[in-house]
Formats: C-alpha cells, sequence, structure tokens
C-alpha cells in the first residue's frame, strides 16, 4: 500500500511550482512512526495528486520529490534512476564533456540525495572508468543500498547507447559517504568503500582525464579516488576555469615573452594552474607556477600535475588563514583565490564573509599591476552581493584600480534549476588590476 502525506492548507505553492522539497511543518499531521527513506506520494490538503518521490520524519526537509507524474515507475526503483542518471549523462555529453565530469547534481539532476562523479582514468596504459557516489539522503540511502547491482545495470545501460566505451570489468565503483551533511537526515558518515575495484589499478594515486581549457585535448590530474576530499577532485570549477583561461591567452598575446608567475591557493591538487600552465606553454611561456595548500598529500599531487604540463613549481604548505603574508615579497601576473566553503551554516556567515575579505586583500596585495585576480566561492550561504562587496573592499584595502573583466558560475554538469534556487552556489569573479 502506498503511504500518503497530506499537506496543510495553502503550503502547496512551493512544491506546485516544482520546487523539490516539503518541510515537516508544511504537513498536515506529523509522519511519526515512518522508516526513513520510504516512498511516499504527496497530496495537497485536498487529497489532490502533488509529487511522488520519498519521505524522512526525522528531518526538516520531510518530503523530496523525485517525480511530479502519478504514473510510472516507482520512482525510488533501478530502472527509474537509472534512467534519470542516463538522461544526466546525455546532457553532459551534449555539453561537450568527453572526459571526466559531475554525472548527477542531487536536486539539480530530478534525483534528490544522489551526488555522482565519474571519472575516465588511465594507468599503464590501461583506461577505465569509475563512478564515485554521496548518498546523503535517507531515501537515496535506502534506495541504493545493493549499490553494486544499480551500477551495473547503469553501465551495461550507458554502453548500449554510446554513452560509455567502458563494461562493467572495466568500471570501478566507490562509495564516499564520508560527509557530515548525512547526520541531518539520521545518517551515519561512513568511511569511504570501494565495492568494485579495479583489478592492475591503483584508486588512490591514479591519472584522470578532462577537458583541456585550451584546446581540443585531454588533460591529465593525478589525483586519489578513493580517500581525497570530495569525491577526489572538485570537478565544479570546470567552467570558470575554460572562461578564466581563454581570457589569459588573450592577454598572453600582448605581452613579450617572459616567465610568468602564478599563484594558486587553495590549490588541491592543481585544477587551476595545471591548465593555466597547459594554456600559457603553448603560447612560448615560461611557467612559474606557487602551489598553496594545507595538505601535503594534496601539494604532491598538484607538483606532479603542474610540472607534467612545464611549470617549474615552488610549494608552500600553509594555512591561508594565517600563513599568507609569508608569500608578500614576490608578485605574481595571475592569483587565483578559489578556497573551500567558508560558510558551512548560517552562524558561520559573518566569520566567513571575514575570511574572503581576507584572502582576497591578500590575493590583491600580491598580483602585479596589470595582473589578474580570480576570486572564486564555494559557500551557497553567501549572497553574491556578499561576495562583491568582500572583494571591493579587498581591492579598496590595496588601494587598487580594479576592472571586473569576467563572471563565471556554474557548468553543465553542475546545472541549476529556475525553481531550485538552494542549488545555485558557485561565484566566480577575475579582475584586471591596473
Amino acid at each position: 500500500m502506498v503511504t500518503v502525506w497530506r499537506l496543510r492548507p495553502g503550503a502547496d505553492k512551493r512544491i506546485r511550482s516544482g520546487h523539490p522539497w516539503v518541510f515537516s511543518n508544511e504537513l498536515s499531521a506529523s509522519p511519526k512512526g515512518l522508516i526513513p527513506g520510504t516512498p511516499v506520494e504527496l497530496q495537497d490538503s485536498k487529497g489532490q495528486f502533488l509529487a511522488r518521490g520519498y519521505g524522512n520524519p526525522h528531518s526538516l526537509i520531510a518530503f523530496r520529490a523525485l517525480s511530479f507524474s502519478p504514473q510510472g515507475q516507482e520512482p525510488t526503483s533501478f530502472e527509474f534512476l537509472q534512467e534519470k542518471v542516463l538522461n544526466s549523462w546525455k546532457v553532459r555529453k551534449a555539453a561537450g564533456f568527453r572526459g571526466s565530469f559531475r554525472l548527477a547534481f542531487g536536486e539539480s539532476d530530478y534525483i534528490p540525495g544522489l551526488v555522482l562523479d565519474y571519472y575516465v582514468i588511465e594507468q599503464k596504459g590501461q583506461k577505465a572508468q569509475v563512478f564515485a557516489a554521496q548518498l546523503v539522503t535517507a531515501g537515496m540511502n535506502e534506495a541504493l543500498k545493493d549499490a553494486e547491482g544499480f551500477f551495473k545495470g547503469l553501465v551495461e545501460k550507458a554502453k548500449a547507447l554510446g554513452l560509455s566505451e567502458f563494461s562493467w570489468d572495466k568500471t570501478a565503483v566507490v562509495i564516499r559517504n564520508d560527509v557530515g551533511i548525512r547526520k541531518l537526515e539520521g545518517l551515519t558518515v561512513d568511511d569511504p568503500r570501494t565495492i568494485k575495484d579495479l583489478p592492475g589499478f591503483d584508486l588512490r594515486d591514479v591519472e584522470i582525464l578532462l577537458n583541456a581549457a585550451s584546446d581540443d585535448g585531454l588533460v591529465r590530474m593525478s589525483c586519489d579516488l578513493q580517500e581525497g576530499q570530495k569525491t577526489g577532485f572538485f570537478l565544479d570549477q570546470t567552467h570558470n576555469i575554460h572562461l578564466a583561461v581563454e581570457l589569459f591567452k588573450n592577454w598572453a598575446r600582448t605581452q613579450e615573452k617572459r616567465k610568468l608567475r602564478v599563484l594558486d591557493l587553495c590549490c588541491y591538487v592543481g585544477h587551476w594552474s595545471t591548465q593555466i600552465t597547459r594554456a600559457l606553454k603553448s603560447l612560448g611561456f615560461e611557467v612559474e607556477v606557487s602551489l598553496v595548500d594545507v595538505s601535503k598529500t594534496a601539494l604532491a599531487f598538484a607538483k606532479k600535475n603542474a610540472e607534467r604540463e612545464g611549470a617549474e613549481v615552488i610549494v608552500h604548505e600553509m594555512d591561508v588563514s594565517t600563513g599568507l603574508t609569508e608569500l608578500a615579497s614576490t608578485y605574481y601576473d595571475i592569483v587565483i583565490a578559489d578556497p573551500p566553503a567558508f560558510i558551512k551554516s548560517k552562524k558561520d556567515i559573518p566569520i566567513g564573509k571575514h575570511a574572503y575579505l581576507k584572502m582576497n586583500t591578500q590575493a590583491f596585495r600580491v598580483v602585479k599591476k596589470n595582473g589578474f585576480v580570480a576570486s572564486c566561492s564555494c559557500s551557497g550561504l553567501l549572497e553574491e552581493e556578499e561576495f562583491r562587496d568582500a572583494i571591493r573592499k579587498a581591492s579598496l584595502r590595496n588601494f587598487s584600480e580594479v576592472r571586473s573583466v569576467l563572471r563565471g558560475g556554474h557548468a553543465a554538469d553542475h546545472p541549476t534549476l529556475m525553481q531550485f534556487p538552494e542549488g545555485f552556489y558557485l561565484k566566480m569573479y577575475v579582475h584586471y588590476v591596473v
């Protein structure tokens, strides 16, 4: 028998607009006793159908919608969810992704609770594919409890449709349920686990392939897909890196040949600096990259990646919140300020805003005249106007004459929905300092 929840009178406006969430205080009655993740049909106060999805009586977000149609497959079934992922895959292919990318982005791909990254990897001349999944809600945790079965079926369908060249024996699956957000759903935070391995591949040190930002080729990035941060790599800056690299190339064509210096703050494994190096080296410039991160492991990967593209690398193992003054004696042509989210919850907003101000103040302090500062934020709780204000104050502190010449945002593999503003989180501005 289908579990039915009803909304209070007047509480149906948001869900009717296509927003996928219903909060617990919008329900007509307390949903106590329901097992978290149980499939639910949502109705309005008069009993009219609204959506199908799953519920969690222990979460503030009590219901998440998977389908707004009363007909069709059970929305938590493998068949339904695989079709959703395959639709997302087609969107990525249509957008031109040829290597690694985010394959499913939760609510923004109409699959709330599933964050899924797809990696094409290469090691010792052999290629394969890796799925790295985060199941962040009780509903998705329950729906994919047989994760191996789900992904085996997905791989077979993707290959049949021509979306992937790889079969199941050339596939690895890593479950990354080591994220704190699972606690909000009453779930445990678990250690990463590989449920389908690849004999002959070491996922702790493997090269992933990504669209190159400066040409039609693929760039190689070494990283740890088993225990690295997030799902092993930060894929969300792909679009912004491509935009910025095109700008930097146009600028470089106006410069005399010399050594160009790049400062990559919070570099992780060096995606920004590796792509920038590849672009500038293609134009005949020598490139010196200064990598800054608190993680010795990440810096080792970043150094390997930037050097692979021909950079001269200087490594600074430091916390950007305390150590940036050590860099004040050197000036850079390009400064990348792409920190992790400084704001995790509303109570962090004042401290987080100050952290963005502090970091960007230092970035503008060490950039050369006629150079660039790329300022990024992945804090969804930081309003874009507040981020712009932090950048404005940072530039004024350095008496800089600054022009904002580029604005970025989400890539096609991190789509957004107009009816789901909570999905907008990524902000990026590039400024030219005169």
